[in-house]
């Protein structure tokens, strides 16, 4: 079932291409709202219990509902929810569709616009100063890779162990610490980096690996062996170096040449289908 969903769901986001316009998640935004208005008075909503009242319920009421059925009936449901999930748990948008501009400005060799580009998709404040051509390239390559383990991999991850739950989970977390960050909310924003680093660590690491096996495994392994069991080391930085490794690159250096990022687009889609052997064997061995 997990392998079946995950073919599904990748070939609707790959080969299809739709889905970006069914994941705003303004429903969660909503209730979020109406929870933060309803209990923003109460001590306990500053801590940890604040942050269960607004993550939970969306996954409980999910489990819930699917817990409704039994029988082949059960599995029917489950399935369905699933793919749903999933699908909507992906995203939003296409890292093709987000880089798309990006590409054409380099292809014309308008740096300015290709910098605007890369900071404006994620709604980040560009400085004045336009990188260097080699600066601008590796920041790309970075962020392409950072923005996969985030828009793919860990909600992949999360699907795989714990089915549509922890992808909901993994995707509700990560909509609320980016609204944590442009509101403000310094209550909450630094528990939910706290949360967010852990419900990354294993999926980083598991991509990391991963990424050894469709790259360079021995610079691959090189920058990940120091960090791998490290609890505290940043998980951007983890997986970001990891990949340039695979890429058989160097670090901190690149030549300026825009094909890094295309084949740092390569990388993700290998890696998506490392991913698919790994769900087809966890669903052969369980």
């Amino acid at each position: 079932m997990t392998l079946i969903s995950l073919l599904i769901v990748l070939a609707l986001e790959f080969h299809f291409k739709i889905g970006s316009e069914y994941r705003d998640f303004k429903w969660f935004t909503k209730a979020r709202d109406y929870l933060t208005e309803l209990f923003s008075n109460k001590n306990f909503f500053d801590s940890w219990g604040g942050i269960a009242i607004i993550l939970l319920p969306p996954v409980l009421i999910l489990y819930g509902f699917v817990s409704l059925f039994d029988g082949s009936l059960y599995w029917l449901v489950l399935f369905v929810v699933s793919i749903v999930i999933l699908f909507l748990s992906l995203g939003p948008k296409s890292l093709e569709k987000s880089f798309e501009k990006y590409f054409e400005s380099m292809q014309r060799d308008d740096l300015e616009a290709a910098y605007l580009h890369l900071k404006v998709d994620d709604g980040e404040e560009s400085n004045t100063d336009i990188p260097e051509n080699d600066e601008l390239v590796r920041s790309a390559t970075q962020k392409i890779i950072i923005e996969s383990q985030k828009r793919y991999f860990g909600v992949i991850a999360w699907f795989i162990f714990l089915g549509p739950f922890g992808a909901l989970f993994y995707r509700l977390a990560h909509i609320y610490r980016d609204v944590c960050q442009k509101k403000e909310f310094d209550d909450h924003r630094p528990l939910m980096e706290q949360l967010v680093h852990w419900i990354d660590w294993l999926p980083v690491r598991i991509t990391s690996l991963l990424f050894l096996l469709t790259g360079d495994f021995v610079k691959g392994f090189y920058r990940i062996k120091d960090y791998l069991t490290d609890a505290d080391v940043n998980n951007n930085q983890l997986i970001s170096d990891t990949g340039i490794a695979a890429l058989g690159l160097e670090m901190g250096v690149s030549t300026g040449d825009v094909d890094e990022n295309h084949r740092t687009m390569e990388l993700i889609h290998r890696t998506i289908i490392i991913y698919l052997v790994v769900a087809a064997v966890i669903t052969t061995v369980s």
